[in-house]
């Protein structure tokens, strides 16, 4: 594998897209107590608002957080044990990020190529 836990690569190549959605987490999870809004935490990531919107909306989907007002969301996971693999994996990063990195790089883009797809302008058949 990459060196990572099983637990911890399990959990970034089923539910981590990018390494801005981790970082994402990451912030919500050291202050679990704070409800942030999208543009608090895009000023806090340096990044797009509507990109952290989509983030929050997946990690919201994932049972990683918990909408506390509209636009206002704070770290709650679904379970005791996502909690502990979450918690791993922020040591990973710690401690190991470039292995971390690199298998949130390498997971598949068909999900990225499914919706490019999508837009791809195809001529009519001739009947």
């Amino acid at each position: 594998m990459n060196g990572l836990p099983q637990d911890v690569h399990r959990f970034l190549y089923q539910n981590i897209d990018s390494v801005e959605q981790l970082e994402v987490l990451l912030l919500l999870l050291h202050s679990p107590e704070r409800g942030w809004g999208t543009e608090e935490v895009a000023r806090e990531l340096y990044s797009h608002p509507a990109s952290i919107a989509r983030r929050l909306a997946l990690l919201l989907g994932q049972g990683l957080l918990r909408e506390t007002d509209p636009g206002c969301y704070q770290y709650a996971p679904r379970t005791n044990e996502l909690h502990t693999t979450v918690l791993r994996v922020a040591e990973m990063y710690r401690e190991r990020r470039v292995a971390v990195v690199t298998l949130i790089a390498s997971r598949p883009i068909e999900n990225v190529r499914a919706f490019s797809d999508a837009f791809r302008i195809r001529r009519k058949k001739e009947e």
